[in-house]
């Protein structure tokens, strides 16, 4: 794990050495942007969280699959030297599925053959400062510093199929993220094509998280554009790393569209 840190540690210090060498001659532009976000949600959580025992998995016994998402909005600046970014975006989840070994989520157990019905919502929230280290006038390597914010709310119920018991619980999971890593970007069309990507990195206790993103915009208009979007987020932290006594793995992973309002 020791490899893991240092790599990310090394190249954000060959990022800030190269602050020097910060170009003039880029444009600043303020964005709007309104957007719909897309991703896949798999993970589970194992151990004891808040005092209470929780065993469950997303996908093998909720049967979760993407429900409802609303639409996101960001604001950002970007200049010569920085870019700044504020987000945010939900997405709802819900499943149905007769469990097939007993599950628990916040001390309420979940007996096998109960038809449980469940639903996880997912905001999110992130801010990026973005120093550009090194700028073209077409294109740029920066690093990014900022904080992401993952709330999920999961509500389940459910009924036994042989004895009749009803069950039911809530969960509410806060994972605060640091964002750390590196960042290009570039224009061309005469800057009616934008594109940009990030890598973030983090890795703590045996804990590890990786977050992946790649967005090219197109402005027909000087003012109004379109944008395409990858994401990815992946989350492990095993028992006895950040958390003594709780394993959760959680991967996020979708592709959104958008409009954009440049000034």
């Amino acid at each position: 794990m020791a490899g893991a840190r240092g790599g990310p540690l090394r190249l954000s210090a060959a990022l800030l050495a190269a602050l020097p060498v910060c170009a003039q001659g880029a444009e600043r532009h303020w964005y709007v942007d309104l957007h719909r976000f897309t991703p896949d949600l798999t993970g589970h959580f194992q151990g004891v969280s808040g005092g209470s025992p929780i065993s469950v998995d997303f996908r093998d016994d909720l049967a979760l699959r993407r429900d409802t998402t609303r639409i996101g909005a960001s604001l950002e600046y970007q200049g010569p030297r920085f870019g700044l970014e504020l987000s945010a975006d939900s997405q709802t989840y819900a499943g149905l599925n007769t469990v097939a070994k007993a599950i628990t989520i916040q001390g309420q157990t979940f007996q096998a053959n109960t038809l449980v019905s469940s639903a996880v919502k997912a905001a999110n929230t992130n801010f990026d400062w973005t120093i550009r280290c090194l700028a073209l006038p077409r294109f740029w390597v920066g690093l990014d510093l900022g904080a992401r914010l993952t709330v999920l709310d999961l509500e389940a119920s459910g009924v036994n199929a042989f004895s009749g018991i009803k069950a039911s619980s809530s969960y509410q999971a806060r994972l605060p993220i640091p964002q750390l890593g590196p960042a290009l970007g570039f224009t061309a069309l005469d800057g009616r094509l934008e594109g940009r990507g990030m890598v973030h990195l983090l890795a703590f206790k045996g804990a590890t998280y990786t977050h992946m993103g790649a967005d090219l915009r197109y402005f027909p208009l000087d003012w109004l554009g379109v944008r395409v979007f990858l994401d990815s987020e992946r989350f492990r932290v095993p028992e006895g790393s950040i958390k003594e006594d709780l394993d959760i793995t959680l991967d996020r992973t979708g592709t959104g569209l958008g409009v954009v309002f440049r000034f």
